[in-house]
């Protein structure tokens, strides 16, 4: 029955391929005779993290193509020892919506996982699957997961999970979830002070051989250029995650009133490992800031508008 329905294919495909361009959205779903709509990039703008998370994870939700001859359930089915009472799988993080949904399509629990992965989006990748979940050595239920691309500074993970289990007479129930993480917002104290008139930037490494020595910025234009770049850094993204080793090696930003003065804010700027910024005002540590991977790209632009011409790739990150 799944093979027979590819005369509709094309319009079902072509209504979820509208809604993943990453802005606020509001829809109903797909199949229902509704068209989707999407918001200005200014609305979104205005939004928080969290709320562009609520909207993403609902527009994920409607771009599931539905199963031909698919009915849409109230609620969770009990079949597959309550499998469909929790999600397949979800991201480890404090900053997570997850929008649900329970279907009942026929045909067999991968059958209908199959179709659907054949059938979804272009924008959408398989990262895992089928995953199967066993008791005593019996299968009862086997999953997918499929992803976005991050929305940089904003949204750090976007997926749909489907969930399957046999429900008898040749059916299958599924559950499918929208799940999106957002990088909360920075804390209006954590910034670096309006009194900064001064920026002292020095290199550190393992061996200290052949680095440059600390330079500080006193022209005003740079110094507000660094405070805004530092400033407008993203938290890290929160959750466990692999890092290579850490070296040493780093880039501080000191902020002062005026040089030789106490420090009111120190960034530093990780060149190896997840390659994260610590950041303190006062002398109090804030949380984590950047983005894994990035440390160097950061470090590059900082020294760019301090007008440094300070090698780092010669560092041993």
């Amino acid at each position: 029955m799944l093979s027979d329905m590819r005369a509709i294919l094309p319009v079902i495909t072509a209504a979820a391929a509208i809604v993943l361009a990453g802005c606020a959205t509001a829809h109903a779903p797909v199949g229902a005779g509704a068209h989707p709509t999407t918001t200005s990039s200014t609305a979104a703008a205005r939004q928080t993290p969290r709320q562009r998370a609520v909207a993403d994870a609902a527009t994920i939700l409607a771009s599931f193509v539905v199963p031909p001859g698919a009915i849409k359930l109230s609620g969770p089915p009990s079949a597959g020892r309550d499998a469909l009472k929790q999600p397949g799988g979800s991201p480890v993080s404090p900053d997570l919506v997850d929008d649900a949904a329970w279907w009942q399509a026929p045909g067999q629990p991968l059958q209908v996982l199959a179709w659907e992965q054949a059938h979804l989006p272009s924008p959408f990748s398989t990262t895992s699957g089928p995953a199967t979940s066993s008791y005593r050595g019996h299968a009862y239920a086997w999953s997918y997961d499929f992803t976005l691309p991050a929305i940089a500074d904003v949204l750090n993970s976007r997926g749909l999970t489907v969930l399957a289990v046999a429900a008898g007479g040749g059916k299958t129930d599924l559950r499918v979830d929208a799940q999106v993480t957002w990088i909360p917002a920075r804390a209006a104290g954590e910034a670096v002070p309006s009194a900064v008139r001064a920026v002292t930037l020095r290199l550190l490494a393992n061996s200290d051989s052949g680095l440059p020595g600390p330079a500080t910025i006193t022209d005003p234009a740079r110094v507000r250029a660094l405070t805004a770049f530092i400033d407008g850094l993203p938290l890290f993204p929160p959750g466990p995650m692999g890092c290579p080793m850490y070296l040493g090696d780093t880039l501080v930003l000191t902020f002062r009133a005026r040089p030789g003065s106490p420090a009111l804010a120190v960034a530093t700027v990780q060149l190896s490992g997840c390659e994260e910024v610590d950041f303190t005002v006062g002398g109090k540590l804030q949380p984590l800031l950047g983005g894994p991977d990035i440390g160097r790209a950061d470090a590059a632009r900082v020294l760019s508008i301090a007008g440094l011409h300070w090698q780092i790739s010669r560092l041993p990150g």
